[in-house]
């Protein structure tokens, strides 16, 4: 009997053979597992996977018979059997994502790793002995690791599913479309460094100061090229050129023969400033080596006039390009998630070299599972990590009760003095001005020509946006504004900023993260130190000014959010011992020693939120995936109807669904706390579509100004449109 894998039934017919699917899948998943050192337990999997196939039934429902088979059970039960324990895990998990592990008495339809073991009610499959004779024979055993190593072993499935589930997706989807899926085809990593050396080569000799300065530090970024560590630090103060000299390290780094890694991956904080960053590597390196993926990178699947958007749309899916700028909230949800779709990239993301832009934002309640993710990438997956920032929190603690190490400091690149770099591109004044009313701190802002001015709450930056004035100049930004809309606020900012007409800028948090932006004076609300220096890396970015007349202004406020209420009293504390000097590397290690003292000496989860870690080592991997959200999703998406998106939205109400449309949608999507939404939809402004999907039905609660306005906000309709 032939035994078929998949058949095109909707075109020419053509079948392929399931042993060939099985072979090709077990080498394709060995080659990915190679970087981990498990390519024969990878080979196993690829091997057994889908021998559920072999069912009788199986094969009638290929051939065309309306029946429903399950055939991922059957690789299950078999792995378990030869004690192939992760091989078993891996294929219980390769369609419907990774299970939790379940109890012993569990049966089929718990949904559990051990319900699967224990399924009675899978179809005869035996016919697959006759095409792997001597797959007994051959099994090699997997490794038992030790106590105390249970978070590796719960990472190394994952991997290990990443590895077969992205084979998997491939070899089907090169037969389905009959090899005419072009991957790959990026330049290496060896090329790459030569348009980054042509690229800096055009700036010349360096003859100001802080050009100067930057030279110096990309110098040192790439004589750090022979380190030995994994794991690494780039402490670099704003206006340092950060982003060019950590990647001259790490294509510097990663061409060398001892380290021979494949592709660079950028993680940054906020959708924000990655298409800033994008673009500089774009610019340096080729765009077709460099691929975004973030919620607002759209691709349209019907542009077939270029190979290169071809690549990069499949290149979201498992990461191969050479360049990857994503989000923390795409990365670390990718490693903890449990599905096919979104593990299929992480085999790739071993052999890399990993820049975390700004990792003093590495998500405190989230903090343990993170740094345990990034020290197994680091230890087990030839993988390099550099905790790059102006701030650097104190995270030697963390990595060293990973690593078993007492007193641990990660090393750093830069290896000059810190202090002299802090000093030397300082281009402001902090003034603590104590506690600011509204109606003060508006008269303030008026009476500036260049001024910024970043608050705690969306609502604060509506109110003082309003009393304010609406004005060509004065500009709202917050998360209550979509992201097409932002981006065209922040295009004009900088347009005012650099022809020197008057801009006065109303913003939440989202603005202080690697924003290039440069205002003549910032006011900041009191918040944590980093957030504090964040915002003054806006004020005289570029030095243009003395430093006596830039000023941010640090002012109290009764509107701080709750889980910075912590933050903001230490805050307090520093800049009462060290006045203008909170920039110093001194004071920046106090303010975070003193904040993870705290939080330690409160509740067990403040940095393990959910106790994900502990449910992680317990297998409990789709409860886990259920659990680790960085960002709130107790909130609801609502669409913001526009002239340039009317036939998005169309196709919405058409229900029209795609992946496609709704990646699209997103760039003028809201999304709103369950609060906030009933305000909205108890005024009959929300159209609910299909029962799941949300439109902002009425145009009077949506400014052109400050985004979403709530039925009761008090601030008016006069400035909608």
């Amino acid at each position: 009997m032939r035994y078929l894998a998949h058949k095109r039934n909707d075109t020419d017919g053509k079948e392929e053979l399931l042993i060939d699917h099985l072979n090709q899948t077990a080498e394709m998943a060995a080659e990915f597992a190679k970087s981990i050192g498990y390519e024969k337990i990878a080979y196993e999997m690829g091997k057994l996977h889908d021998i559920g196939k072999y069912s009788d039934k199986f094969q009638r429902r290929i051939n065309g018979e309306n029946i429903t088979v399950n055939h991922s059970t059957a690789g299950t039960i078999t792995a378990f059997k030869y004690r192939l324990p992760m091989t078993a895990f891996c294929i219980s998990g390769h369609h419907g994502g990774l299970p939790d592990f379940g109890g012993r008495f569990d049966t089929a339809d718990s949904g559990t790793f051990l319900g699967k073991v224990n399924d009675k009610s899978v179809e005869n499959y035996s016919a697959w002995k006759t095409e792997q004779p001597d797959f007994e024979k051959q099994i090699v055993p997997e490794p038992m690791l030790g106590k105390g190593e249970e978070f590796r072993s719960a990472f190394l499935i994952h991997m290990l599913f990443s590895c077969l589930v992205d084979s998997d997706f491939i070899c089907t989807e090169r037969f389905m479309l009959d090899d005419t899926v072009s991957r790959g085809g990026y330049d290496d990593i060896p090329v790459l460094l030569e348009r980054l050396n042509a690229y800096t080569a055009k700036w010349g000799t360096p003859t100001k100061e802080l050009n100067i300065l930057r030279s110096e530090i990309q110098k040192q970024c790439i004589a750090a090229k022979d380190s030995n560590e994994n794991l690494l630090s780039l402490t670099v103060p704003t206006g340092g050129g950060k982003t060019i000299s950590s990647l001259a390290f790490a294509l510097n780094y990663a061409v060398q023969d001892k380290h021979r890694r494949k592709r660079v991956i950028y993680v940054i904080p906020y959708t924000s400033i990655i298409e800033q960053n994008a673009a500089v590597f774009k610019d340096a390196l080729g765009a077709e080596n460099v691929v975004e993926h973030h919620s607002n990178v759209t691709f349209d699947p019907k542009d077939t006039s270029s190979e290169t958007v071809k690549r990069q749309q499949l290149a979201c899916e498992n990461w191969d390009a050479p360049v990857i700028v994503t989000t923390a909230v795409q990365f670390f949800e990718s490693l903890f998630s449990n599905k096919p779709s979104k593990s299929r990239k992480l085999h790739n993301i071993s052999d890399s070299v990993i820049i975390f832009d700004e990792a003093q934002m590495l998500p405190i309640q989230y903090l343990v599972p993170c740094v345990k993710v990034i020290n197994e990438l680091t230890e087990i997956c030839n993988s390099t990590a550099v905790l790059c920032t102006a701030t650097q929190p104190s995270l030697d603690e963390f990595f060293g009760e990973c690593k078993g190490l007492s007193n641990y400091k990660i090393p750093e690149i830069c290896c000059e003095n810190p202090e002299k770099y802090a000093e030397k591109f300082r281009r402001t004044e902090f003034v603590y001005d104590g506690k600011l009313d509204d109606d003060e701190l508006v008269f303030r802002l008026q009476n500036e020509e260049q001024v910024l001015c970043v608050v705690n709450k969306k609502d604060h930056a509506k109110k003082l946006f309003s009393t304010l004035g609406d004005s060509e100049e004065n500009i709202c930004l917050s998360t209550h504004e979509y992201p097409a809309h932002r981006k065209r606020s922040i295009k004009k900012i900088r347009e005012r900023l650099n022809n020197n007409l008057p801009c006065k800028v109303i913003s939440t948090s989202l603005i202080e993260a690697g924003v290039d932006l440069d205002f003549k004076t910032v006011y900041r609300a009191i918040s944590g130190i980093d957030s504090i220096l964040q915002a003054g890396g806006r004020c005289n970015r570029e030095g243009k000014n003395n430093r006596s007349d830039s000023l941010v202004h640090i002012f109290d406020t009764d509107v701080v959010l709750d889980y910075q209420q912590i933050n903001a009293s230490i805050a307090r504390k520093i800049i009462e011992k060290y006045g203008s000097e909170i920039y110093t590397a001194t004071a920046i290690k106090e303010y975070f020693d003193e904040l993870y003292y705290y939080l330690k000496s409160g509740k067990d989860d403040d940095f393990n939120y959910k106790d994900i870690v502990k449910k992680y080592q317990s297998l409990q991997f789709k409860t886990v995936a259920n659990d680790f959200k960085m960002i709130d999703n107790d909130t609801k998406t609502v669409y913001i109807p526009t002239e340039e998106n009317k036939d998005l939205i169309s196709e919405l109400r058409n229900s029209k669904y795609t992946k496609e449309l709704f990646r699209k949608l997103e760039q003028y999507a809201v999304n709103l706390y369950s609060g906030e939404f009933k305000k909205l939809d108890d005024a009959s402004a929300i159209e609910i579509v299909d029962g799941e999907f949300y439109i902002l039905a009425d145009s009077k609660y949506y400014s052109e100004k400050t985004g979403i306005i709530f039925p009761d906000s008090g601030l008016g309709m006069g400035i909608c449109i």
